[in-house]
């Protein structure tokens, strides 16, 4: 079971960050980095990586609703607003526990090198 979780956390990092396009990539590294630089300590790594998931699926909700101009030709309203939440969050409702996992520690993972170089550099 470990080992598929690290597979599967290992699939989640190259899908990300290594296979996504320049947006989701953007999105993903500016949560990180977010996160990381408001974190003090590193007993704040647990909160930090949530930050940074929120963040993450904050930016991918908005990236879909100003994503471009619907087939009908409509603009952003409440209507495409609503059926972007429905969207993100029945995807959110079919992901995995263990696939919640892998993103959690794959972003927590991060965000530790990135503490860890902004402590180092701090001093």
């Amino acid at each position: 079971m470990l080992a598929s979780l690290l597979n599967q956390m290992l699939d989640i990092l190259r899908q990300t960050f290594l296979q996504g396009d320049w947006i989701s990539l953007l999105i993903a590294f500016g949560s990180i980095v977010i996160a990381a630089l408001m974190m003090r300590r590193g007993t704040q790594i647990g909160s930090m990586t949530l930050l940074a998931l929120v963040l993450f699926a904050i930016g991918g909700f908005l990236r879909g609703v100003f994503a471009g101009p619907t087939p009908e030709g409509g603009s952003v309203t409440g209507g495409r607003l609503a059926a972007q939440f429905e969207s993100s969050l029945g995807v959110f409702m079919q992901m995995t526990a263990a696939t919640l996992l892998a993103y959690f520690i794959a972003f927590m993972l991060l965000i530790l090198v990135l503490f860890g170089a902004k402590s180092v550099f701090g001093r």
